[in-house]
């Protein structure tokens, strides 16, 4: 056999074995070229937008309005058991009093309420939920024991309640002041806060004379 003939077959078989072997591709250490997409691997997670923090403040002034119409409620129930059952004309007087300048604030409330498609909640619905910053307005028990008391104690069982709610009401305006976000409901907030202190202050005055 010449040659040349047997160069060429042994060529035939190296091509031959050479298609039938697996293709291996070594990796690279070259940067891929410009425009060319990440692998898989590194394409990082999105981070958290981190709107949790406004969600709160938001979820805050909606919960201290609901807060302040449920408590006005509660507030009227025992201004009017006072009105009527108080034998002191002096807190008589006062629960008059009280009645009269809560009104107007509570009818901001209810205003900023309604243009935000909020309807009412009733004292126990609110202020109860594991996440809530606020503290409850239910005064039921109280208005109980208020019937059943007997006319001597009943001045100082009701002031007891007011200074109890009123001290509550402080709370709230304190966490909307520090926590939420409308500028509004901070406002009035703020108003509340004064005016409750200034009449906390003539509660327990109340108190301590009688």
């Amino acid at each position: 056999m010449r040659k040349s003939t047997i160069i060429g077959v042994l060529g035939a078989a190296v091509l031959a074995l050479t298609g039938c072997s697996p293709n291996y591709e070594e990796p690279s250490d070259m940067q891929p070229g410009a425009g060319t997409p990440p692998p898989p691997s590194a394409i990082m997670p999105a981070e958290d937008s981190g709107s949790g923090d406004e969600t709160t403040r938001v979820n805050t002034d909606l919960e201290f309005a609901e807060q302040m119409v449920a408590h006005h409620e509660s507030e009227t129930q025992l201004l009017e058991v006072a009105i009527k059952n108080s034998p002191d004309d002096q807190v008589v007087e006062f629960a008059e009093q009280l009645e009269q300048q809560h009104g107007p604030r509570l009818e901001e409330i209810r205003s900023w309420l309604r243009e935000r498609g909020e309807g009412e909640v009733t004292p126990g619905e609110v202020g109860t939920g594991e996440d809530s910053q606020m503290p409850g307005t239910d005064v039921s028990s109280e208005l109980t024991e208020l019937e059943e008391v007997q006319q001597g104690s009943f001045d100082s069982l009701w002031l007891k309640s007011m200074i109890d709610h009123h001290e509550a009401v402080v709370e709230m305006a304190r966490t909307e002041i520090d926590k939420g976000s409308n500028e509004e409901m901070k406002s009035i907030a703020t108003a509340i806060l004064d005016s409750r202190t200034t009449e906390l202050d003539e509660l327990r005055q109340l108190r301590e004379n009688l």
